[in-house]
C-alpha cells in the first residue's frame, strides 16, 4: 500500500517473516516519523526504500486511524508543507488525473 499523508510518503507491505507485522518503507526517515513517532529506523542504503521499520499491524492501524480522525485539511496538497514532498505529490496527482482521463 502506497500511503501519502501531509508529512510523507510511505509504502507499507506485508513482513514475509511475520504475519502480525508490516514493513513500513519510506524514501526519507522523516517520512515514517511522522505517524510513528517513536520507531526506531533501519538505515538500507542499496534499497529502494532506504528507511525502514517493522511494526506490529495494530499499531499501524492506530496510527493511521488516529491521523484519519484528526485530519482537518480539505485539501491534501495544500496540506503538505516540505517543498520538496509537494512537487513529488503534484506530480503523483498530475499523473492519476491522466490516468482518469483515459478512463473515462
Amino acid at each position: 500500500m502506497w500511503l501519502y499523508v501531509s508529512g510523507g510518503f510511505l509504502s507499507i507491505v506485508a513482513h514475509r517473516d511475520k504475519p502480525e507485522h508490516l514493513l513500513v518503507r519510506a524514501r526519507h526517515p522523516d517520512h515514517i516519523g511522522e505517524l510513528f513517532p517513536d520507531a526506531d529506523i533501519t538505515i538500507m542504503p542499496s534499497a529502494d526504500y532506504p528507511f525502514r521499520v517493522v511494526l506490529n499491524r495494530m499499531i499501524v492501524q492506530r496510527a493511521v486511524g488516529r491521523y484519519i480522525m484528526q485530519m482537518d485539511y480539505d485539501n491534501f496538497k495544500s496540506s503538505v508543507t516540505d517543498n520538496d514532498y509537494h512537487d513529488a505529490c503534484v506530480s503523483v496527482w498530475n499523473t492519476m488525473f491522466l490516468y482518469g482521463e483515459n478512463h473515462r
